[in-house]
This record gives C-alpha cells, sequence and structure tokens, in this order.
C-alpha cells in the first residue's frame, strides 16, 4: 500500500497491536477452569498486546517532511554541486557498479565487499529529495529502477552470483531502498515487495547452516556482515513498523532473532568490564578482536545494542548502549565528537587518525540512539560530530575530502616517511599510501568517497521528533522547516554559530511544541518567548525537552541558548575549546596547492589528468602560523557574530565563520612524533618568547588545526 493511501505508522503513535504468535488459543483451550482460564486470558491479552517492535522514544518524521534552511541548506547545495552530487556522472564505483549489471557478468567495485553504490545511494536519496534536486533524483531512481530490475527471481539484491552471496552491502543499500519509499509514495509499493522477497530468502539462507551471514565465500570475511547486522536490522523493523503483514512480521522477526544468534559478533558482550579494551596494544587486522576495533565499525555499532533492543525488548540493551557510547568516548574518542581509529583504535594519542567514513557513521549513530532512548547528551553528540567533525574533513566547495584528519594536524600533507620507509614505523595503523590526510577524489581507500553524502541529510532528517499524540520537537538544532499533519515549523537560526532560534509555526489546532536544550546551557541567560511572554526553560532530565503549549494559528516562538566558553580535559594536560556544541582550534593558518587527482590504488602515479570536472583535484594544506602554542585559558574572550551580519555560504570554509575566541599564550618547544607530526604536548611549557594573543577558529573550518591545546 502506497504511502499517499495510508500514513506512516510509528509505533509510539498508536500503531496497531498485533498477535505475534498462534499459541494463545491452544493454551487456553488447555485450561478448563473459569477461573484459571479469566486469569490466563488476562496474562495473555497483556502479552499479546505487546508490541512487535519497542516503541521508538521520539518517533522519527518521514523522509521529505524536514527539509533544510539557512546555513545547513548551504552546505547540502554545495555538497551537491561538488563530489558527491557529481559521482554518477564519472566516477567509475558508481556508474560502472557491478549492482548495475546482472549478477556475475561485470560492473567494477573496490573490493569483494561490493558496498560502493550502496553507500552512495543510501546518502544521494536524502541529499535528493531534502534539496528537491531533480537532477539527483534522477540518479537514484536510474540506480534503485535497474538494482530492483535486476532482482533474482529468489529475491536476492545485488550483484552476486549464489555462490558468492553475503549481507554486508544490503545493508546500506535497503537504508536508501527505506528512504526512497518515506520521500516518494510512487516507490513505496516496488520496494516493499522487493524487500519482502529478500526478506525471505534471507529467512531461508539463515536456516540454511547460516548461508551467507555465518558461511561466506571463501575470499570473504564474514565480519563484516555480523558486526555491522544491526543496520540489516533497520530496515526490516521498518517494514514491520510501517508495511509489514501480521503474516510477514512473524518472519521478518525471526530473521531478526537469526541475524542476532548466528552472529559472532555482539556489540553488547564486547562492553563489558574485562572484554572492552581501553588501550589496544595490538592495533593490527590480524588481532581476532579486529572487527571490534575498526573506528567505522564502532562508529556504527554503537547504536547496535538499541537496534537489537526494539525486537527483543531486553531492555537491559539500554545500558549496554550507555557503556558503549561512554567507554568509546571517554578512551576512544575525539573532542571533535567522532572516534580515534585509523582504521584502527589504539589510544587517545593527538596524532591519531579519524575516518571520515566514521564520522559520518557516528554521528548517525547517536541520532538514532536519541530517537530510540531519549538521552538529551546523544543529540549533542550528533551535533557535535556534525559541525566538527564531518566538515573539518571538506573542503569548502566540496569536490576534495580527506580519509583521515587529527585532533593535532597542523599540516595535511603527503607524508615523505611512508614514501621513503615503505616498512615503516607508520604513523597510522592501516593507511601507510602517505596521503591520508591529504584532500582529493580519493585520497585512500575509496569507501569516504561514497560513504560521506549521507552526513548532513541524515542529520536534517532525524532533526525533528513526534512526542505523544500531539507533539512536535526540535531534536537535533539547526535552519530547518517541518511540516506534518501537527502542524508547520520553519526554524530561522544561526545555530550553532548563534544562539538565538525563531519559529514560525502555525497549526490548525493548538499542540504541545518542544525544543530540545542542549546539556551545557547557562539556565540563567536563556529563555523562551511565545505570544510576548517570556519564561525560564525546564528541560526534562532525560530528553532535554521543553514543552510550550501552542494554539492554533499561525504565531512567533523565540528560543535563546546561553553559553559560556568551556574547556574539556584531553590527554597529556591539553584542553579541548568549545562555545556552546562548536569546537574551537588554534588558527595555524592555511596555505594549499593542488595537482591532479589520485586513485587510491595509485598513490604515487602522475594522478588523472582526463577527468570531465576541472574541480577534482588534490589539495596539500600546510599552516602559516605557530602551531606549538600554549595557552592561558583565564584569558580567553568569545566574539560572536556581529548583528545583521548573515552567514557566508559555504560557511565551513577557512576565514568564513565569523565568530572566534582570543586567548593569551606562547610557542613552546614541541617534538614531532616520527618527524612528521606533533607529538604528545610536552610536559615543559617554559614560553619560548613573549606572550602573544592567538586566535581560536571553529574547528569545522580549519582544514590544518591543534584543537588539543596545553595549558599555561
Amino acid at each position: 500500500m502506497l504511502l499517499d493511501q495510508k500514513p506512516m505508522r510509528f509505533a509510539a503513535m498508536g500503531r496497531a497491536t498485533r498477535r505475534r504468535r498462534g499459541f494463545c488459543i491452544d493454551i487456553m483451550v488447555a485450561f478448563a477452569a473459569a477461573v484459571a482460564l479469566t486469569v490466563l486470558y488476562v496474562n495473555v491479552v497483556t502479552w499479546a498486546q505487546q508490541p512487535a517492535l519497542v516503541p521508538w522514544a521520539i518517533p522519527p518524521i518521514p523522509v521529505g517532511s524536514i527539509v533544510p534552511s539557512g546555513w545547513i541548506l548551504g552546505e547540502m547545495e554545495t555538497m551537491a554541486q561538488g563530489l558527491a552530487g557529481h559521482q554518477h556522472d564519472f566516477y567509475d564505483f558508481v556508474n560502472e557498479s557491478r549492482w548495475l549489471q546482472p549478477a556475475g557478468t561485470g560492473g567494477i567495485d573496490y573490493s569483494h565487499l561490493n558496498e560502493a553504490l550502496p553507500y552512495w545511494f543510501n546518502g544521494l536519496v536524502p541529499l535528493a529529495y531534502l534539496l528537491d534536486d531533480e537532477r539527483l533524483k534522477t540518479q537514484v531512481h536510474s540506480v534503485a529502477s535497474t538494482v530492483l530490475g535486476l532482482q533474482t527471481s529468489d529475491g536476492w539484491l545485488g550483484p552476486e552470483v549464489e555462490s558468492e552471496r553475503n549481507f554486508w552491502a544490503r545493508a546500506p543499500f535497503l537504508l536508501g531502498l527505506i528512504q526512497l519509499a518515506e520521500a516518494n509514495s510512487t516507490w513505496t509499493s516496488p520496494i516493499v515487495t522487493a524487500l519482502h522477497s529478500f526478506n525471505e530468502l534471507a529467512n531461508n539462507m539463515l536456516r540454511n547452516n547460516s548461508q551467507g551471514h555465518r558461511i561466506c565465500p571463501p575470499d570473504f570475511e564474514c565480519y563484516w556482515g555480523q558486526i555491522r547486522v544491526h543496520d540489516l536490522m533497520i530496515s526490516i523493523q521498518w517494514l514491520i513498523d510501517n508495511q509489514a503483514s501480521t503474516e510477514m512480521e512473524g518472519k521478518l522477526l525471526d530473521n531478526m532473532q537469526m541475524f542476532y544468534d548466528q552472529s559472532d559478533y555482539k556489540w553488547d558482550k564486547w562492553y563489558q568490564e574485562g572484554t572492552f579494551l581501553k588501550v589496544v596494544d595490538d592495533p593490527t587486522t590480524t588481532n581476532p578482536l579486529y572487527p571490534y576495533l575498526h573506528g567505522v565499525n564502532v562508529g556504527q555499532g554503537l547504536k547496535a545494542s538499541a537496534v537489537v533492543r526494539r525486537f527483543n525488548h531486553d531492555d537491559s540493551l539500554i545500558d549496554a548502549s550507555r557503556r558503549a557510547v561512554e567507554w568509546t568516548m571517554m578512551y576512544h574518542g575525539a573532542a571533535s565528537g567522532t572516534i580515534l581509529g585509523d582504521e584502527i583504535e589504539r589510544d587517545m594519542s593527538p596524532f591519531m587518525g579519524s575516518e571520515l567514513c566514521t564520522a559520518v557513521e557516528t554521528a548517525y549513530s547517536f541520532a538514532y540512539l536519541y530517537h530510540a532512548i531519549g538521552e538529551n547528551r546523544d543529540a549533542d553528540r550528533a551535533e557535535v560530530v556534525i559541525f566538527n567533525a564531518l566538515p573539518v574533513m571538506l573542503t569548502g566547495d566540496m569536490w576534495a575530502h580527506q580519509y583521515l584528519t587529527q585532533p593535532n594536524g597542523p599540516w595535511a600533507a603527503i607524508n615523505q616517511e611512508d614514501y621513503n620507509h615503505p616498512d615503516g614505523p607508520f604513523l597510522f595503523t592501516t593507511a601507510h599510501s602517505g596521503r591520508a590526510t591529504t584532500f582529493g577524489m580519493e585520497p585512500q581507500y575509496p569507501c569516504c568517497t561514497v560513504n560521506h553524502p549521507q552526513g548532513y541529510p541524515k542529520f536534517v532528517t532525524h532533526s525533528w521528533g513526534h512526542v505523544g499524540n500531539n507533539g512536535l520537537a526540535h531534536l537535533l538544532l539547526g535552519p530547518s522547516k517541518v511540516s506534518t499533519p501537527i502542524a508547520t515549523v520553519e526554524c530561522d537560526t544561526a545555530y550553532p554559530f548563534d544562539h538565538g532560534l525563531r519559529y514560525t509555526v502555525t497549526s490548525v489546532e493548538g499542540f504541545d511544541f518542544y525544543v530540545r536544550v542542549p546539556w551545557w546551557y547557562d539556565s540563567g541567560s536563556s529563555d523562551i518567548t511565545i505570544d510576548g511572554v517570556t519564561s525560564r526553560l525546564s528541560p526534562d532530565q532525560k530528553t532535554g525537552l521543553h514543552k510550550v503549549k501552542v494554539p492554533a494559528g499561525t504565531m512567533e516562538v523565540t528560543y535563546n541558548i546561553g553559553a559560556s566558553i568551556r574547556a574539556e580535559s584531553r590527554a597529556n594536560g591539553t584542553v579541548a575549546v568549545f562555545y556552546g556544541n562548536l569546537l574551537y582550534a588554534l588558527d595555524v593558518g592555511s596555505i594549499n596547492s593542488s595537482s591532479y587527482p589520485h586513485r587510491f590504488n595509485d598513490a604515487r602515479g602522475s594522478g588523472l589528468d582526463s577527468l570531465p570536472f576541472p574541480q577534482v583535484r588534490d589539495y596539500y594544506f600546510n599552516n602559516t602560523k605557530p602551531w606549538n602554542v600554549a595557552i592561558d585559558t583565564s584569558t580567553w574572550e568569545y566574539h560572536g557574530v556581529p548583528s545583521g551580519v548573515d552567514l557566508p555560504k559555504p560557511i565551513f570554509d577557512y576565514g568564513a565563520p565569523p565568530n572566534y575566541i582570543t586567548v593569551q599564550g606562547c610557542e613552546i618547544t614541541w617534538d614531532l612524533h616520527l618527524g612528521v607530526t606533533p607529538g604528545p604536548a610536552p610536559a615543559n611549557r617554559t614560553c619560548l618568547g613573549a606572550r602573544s594573543t592567538y586566535k581560536l577558529i571553529p574547528y569545522g573550518s580549519a582544514k590544518v588545526h591543534m584543537s588539543e591545546i596545553p595549558t599555561l
């Protein structure tokens, strides 16, 4: 049934409950005594009325109902005009993908995982629809039509012949399909039909000795599908929430249980005392624990326990989710909100790298967690990643990106030591081409080329949610507009560059309007005004949501969030400096040069000189100001966005954000690690000269930077 024929059904919004098993009548017949039968009937009905899935804490809103505005619209338009929006035009791993050919007949990919097109599709669907970009819509429609048209008679989706089937790459592609089904009702019916057929086959494969999950082709590592299986479960749960028949629901629930039971890697088991590694002594791909240590896996895995809880109803997994987030960020987290793993986790060294893939997957996990469990800090964490870790790895025009970034990376140039010493020692655990921190089309492995487009769009699609039967909440703050049967709300704001938000609210009937209050807000200088009446904030202790009653009609709501500069402790006596959810880095200046783009497997070649888009270049950035600086935190001063100043588009380019922090400090002696990058901050911080005034700028705009700064 098409989306325009019935509304999307979310569990927390009164979705009809169903009886999941057929044994209720048999049980009742077995008990003849009237009293016993009455008691049993009450118990059975109570059990049967339990929804198939645990309801969302804050149900999400279908893709297409929320659109970006302001600075984030500018970022997404730039993304559409840059590398992400043109991969289908020229990038062979997308437009010549194996997914676009009958199984086993040709096409290319960068690995046997066959994940390039699925990654791209997962991000391009929401990018196309949130921008209402017909060119991008045509691309995703073409790919969806081709892939669904190539679905095999037994239900398989993808380019693998039967003997080569594995489940992993289905996960991102199906995530793209369910977004398309929400955004465009024309696609709902064929997508639902395809997903039902695929899940029928999956059920048979799992029952047949776990084919494609635990039993994989000889040259395929099963752990990729197992460690990331929760992403596949999300598409299954979407069917149950929205489009499953009673008969199919049982099979879908069985599939998720089998996927979980037949996985050798379970995230809830990893985040246990004595199992989880706070420091990794063997950061290699031969370590048996490697799947748990891979940075992108970790970013995806943060939401795993919450996904599993939705179908097994085990509330202990809430604690598992909390441990996953808190331990990961405590022992392997970057101040920018992402995870330190290059590609493998080690420790908290400031020269550790983080993949661009890790940033977008981590942001998605935090957003999912907030909707699933409803704990305020997860929403703040999602904002921190999107406002810092994502944009710092993209050039302003978004035609180039990094594979790895570092907390302290005052240059992003070729690492000659990797060139000169191919046997090591290496700066990073796996990325040894020497180009991992440079910006380009394919600066290292191509996964980040195709996976990064999901970052901004998924942030926007998760930025609003429903509360109860008559509530609408702004969750991930930023400029956007949401349209629902309850109300239409437009948020005009420069947040996070400025902390004033103005809402224009239109509703036929009154409703409950909620705004999320960040954990760091200053209660004394924060308020909300509606219909001329100003009041203090009283956010819910768990969700951080503050409720106001909005009457029918059109009116404005003004929301001001007070903030101050804060320092978060980092390793080796350093601090990360925040104002709100923006991280600030030492301004080390910026100068760059460029060359023809290089393929990931030809890092030392002359580059590609025949691409149809001359904007595709490799860029090498260096600092022009001192990086070896310690600061006196008692002297810092925040300089906000001047009144009446419009934010430039794109905003995350060097020199673009108008807000900054000044602070007194001095240069100190600071050694390089392996002769190529700043090592841990020294204990001796004797000034090499007189103190000076230094500038801290939004981290996302500082493509070269120092974000873990020693103090005097």
